[in-house]
């Protein structure tokens, strides 16, 4: 979710195609993680490869990384900062529900990585703090463990997606490089060996390549492929200014993605693996987008919220509610009290949007609006509790349209299309109703819903709504610059054909 996605500088094409294309995946490519800090916090969020599908799954206390799949894609397991400061590994079902912590241990405790048959994840102890060391839980946290693979600091470990293979970095030989061992123990064997620094190393879906990111020194991490037994390296980017990390393969060997960036936010990308030029992955929302407000607490990373003294609003019993108590003080720059929520991006071209509304505290006259509204394009419709009468009323920049109502619940739409915004209202099973039709203000909108009512006609009651069911049904949207997209991880749907 960002506002413009940029492709990465000078790419080095491979001079040879990628052995590990030979790799019969039989499967379909599931869901793809990531880290957004789009709330204001880093959480996972799920998404498809075509940009569909953007779906938020945790929201809770802790600041999450390197986040990855378990083999079956029921679970993610990923490593949490809690409010003590201290990184830790955590479990997570793949709905966002059933959140987990498995280690407690000081150290912090990062990498997590699942075994090939899903009941164990290794992980590192001592990241940046100590002498790094690489150890073994069950998927329950359960007989957490040393796994001994020599000598040196040796982290962020990786399992092969058959068998019982590993691979980690270690800097036994001086500098982090890339070693290979049996996670039962066994000979260790070196398959990178500099310059820089390797880690953060994947497995190709059939175990016979590993790609990897290597640290030159100088803030310029870039991306390798080599294959298991540390023959034929090959460079994937060479971009100058900006540094790569964090390789996950498509199940199906097509693609890998990573994350990047050049000093700000990082962003997803995907390449092939057998070279050429990175193509960015979209992350923003985008419609058909709905929200059914049954999650119990607002999504920050797609709702601001406004509620001025007097005014409570938040997810209740599956709908959006807003009250205005009748001792509330209208004030502020409009004199008047409000409470609404927004989208956190904004619409530059034409739109289609509506929500459903049930008035649950409405008193005549109140002077209260309950809108769906398209902020700072000074469009709106709403239902009016009106000294004159209860209507509907729509606006675009100035003018004015109402229609009789005595309607208790119903549907509110707007749609801005060339140049003109039509509102529109709907009771029970009707179709459509146009109110108004009038120029439109065009550049951005945020759209948003919400309760409110001037200090010209509010008569001191308590007034209610509850809003259910939006939906942009069309438009394209622009979100804010400073997000930051990080760990991608591929969803396995496995079925071998190999």
């Amino acid at each position: 979710m960002i506002r413009k996605l940029g492709v990465l500088a000078a790419v080095a094409v491979a001079a040879s195609a990628l052995s590990g294309a030979a790799e019969a995946f039989a499967g379909a490519n599931g869901k793809i993680l990531f880290l957004g800090n789009r709330s204001g916090d880093r959480e996972i969020y799920v998404i498809n490869r075509d940009g569909t599908g953007l779906e938020r799954l945790t929201f809770n206390n802790l600041f999450e990384r390197a986040a990855a799949w378990a083999p079956d894609g029921t679970k993610i397991a990923f490593a949490g900062r809690g409010p003590d400061g201290n990184f830790d590994i955590y479990t997570v079902a793949a709905d966002g529900s059933d959140l987990r912590r498995l280690t407690t241990d000081p150290a912090r405790d990062d990498d997590p990585a699942w075994t090939a048959d899903g009941t164990q994840i290794l992980y590192d102890r001592a990241l940046f703090t100590d002498t790094l060391s690489i150890r073994i839980v069950n998927a329950d946290g359960t007989n957490d463990r040393a796994l001994d693979v020599g000598p040196g600091n040796n982290f962020a470990p990786e399992t092969a997606p058959r068998g019982d293979r590993i691979v980690f970095a270690s800097d036994r030989a001086g500098t982090f490089d890339l070693y290979t061992a049996a996670l039962n123990g066994g000979p260790v064997r070196q398959i990178t060996s500099g310059p820089g620094s390797d880690f953060d190393a994947r497995w190709s879906p059939g175990g016979n390549d590993i790609a990897f990111m290597r640290d030159s020194g100088a803030g310029d991490n870039d991306l390798y492929v080599v294959h298991a037994n540390g023959m034929e390296l090959r460079q994937l980017t060479a971009s100058p200014t900006i540094a790569e990390f964090g390789p996950a393969w498509a199940p199906d060997n097509t693609e890998i993605l990573f994350f990047a960036g050049s000093g700000g936010p990082t962003h997803l990308y995907a390449m092939s693996p057998a070279g050429g030029s990175p193509t960015p992955l979209s992350t923003t929302p985008r419609a058909p987008l709905e929200e059914n407000f049954d999650t119990g607490i607002r999504d920050a990373s797609l709702w601001h919220e406004i509620a001025d003294p007097g005014a409570t609003i938040g997810e209740v019993g599956g709908r959006l509610v807003i009250t205005i108590d009748g001792s509330a003080q209208p004030g502020g720059p409009f004199n008047q009290v409000d409470a609404h929520w927004g989208s956190q991006c904004s619409l530059p071209g034409d739109y289609d949007m509506q929500i459903d509304y049930t008035l649950l505290q409405w008193p005549t006259p109140g002077g209260f609006y309950a809108a769906l509204d398209a902020f700072f394009a000074n469009a709106g419709v709403s239902r009016h509790s009106a000294p004159w009468g209860d209507d509907y009323t729509a606006w675009s920049d100035g003018s004015v349209a109402g229609v009789p109502t005595g309607d208790l619940s119903g549907s509110f739409r707007l749609v801005r299309a060339g140049g003109w915004e039509t509102a529109f209202y709907r009771s029970g099973g009707s179709d459509w109703i146009q109110i108004l039709s009038a120029p439109a203000v065009l550049g951005d909108a945020v759209y948003g819903m919400g309760l409110s009512t001037p200090a010209s006609e509010f008569h001191q009651q308590t007034g209610s709504v509850a809003f259910d069911n939006f939906r942009l049904n069309s438009g394209e949207l622009v979100c804010p610059s400073w997000w930051s997209d990080a760990w991608p991880d591929w969803q396995a749907l496995p079925v071998r054909g190999d």
